[in-house]
């Protein structure tokens, strides 16, 4: 009777392969629809809208983090609860079409979650074991739990309804 023998890198890549089998790429459900809540056409030059863009996100308390003249990206921080922190990043990019712009908006929310860390001091004495004395180091970080692209229509909406008042117009 023989003995079948695998490679270690044969192995590898079989679970590699398995661990890959459990869940379905998210890029499947992308539907590239052309009427989507991202956009919207306005009557003014890109550099007039993204300027728009700016004064609507800054009226909101967004903090802006770089504007290049069409392109905006504004943060804005939220403290749900006392271990619970927010942020909304928000770009928005303006392109020239038809006489007027396209303005893209994208705003994206990332949770950060408390955790805590603690350290007793400890060491070893021979013959005794080990001894954990009461001094101990604690820290706190934020770390991401979650992130992921608002999709909601209705906050949008608000965005472009507030970017056509700076217009002094509406947006198409």
């Amino acid at each position: 009777m023989k003995t079948l023998l695998l490679k270690p890198a044969v192995v590898v890549s079989l679970l590699a392969a398995l661990a890959g089998c459990g869940s379905s790429p998210v890029y499947e459900d992308e539907d590239f629809k052309k009427e989507t809540p991202f956009q919207r056409a306005v009557d003014s030059a890109p550099v007039k809208a993204c300027d728009a863009a700016q004064m609507a996100l800054l009226s909101q308390g967004y903090r802006i983090e770089a504007s290049d003249g069409l392109s905006v990206h504004a943060q804005k921080h939220f403290q749900p609860d006392d271990e619970v922190n927010t942020t909304i990043d928000f770009y928005v990019t303006c392109k020239e079409q038809d006489g007027g712009a396209m303005v893209f908006a994208n705003a994206v929310e990332t949770t950060y979650e408390l955790k805590k860390t603690s350290n007793a001091t400890g060491f070893s004495v021979a013959g005794a074991g080990s001894i954990t004395m009461p001094w101990s180091k604690s820290a706190d970080s934020l770390v991401k739990v979650a992130g992921q692209t608002i999709a909601d229509g209705k906050f949008y909406q608000r965005f472009f309804d507030l970017l056509s008042t700076y217009l002094g117009g509406k947006a198409r």
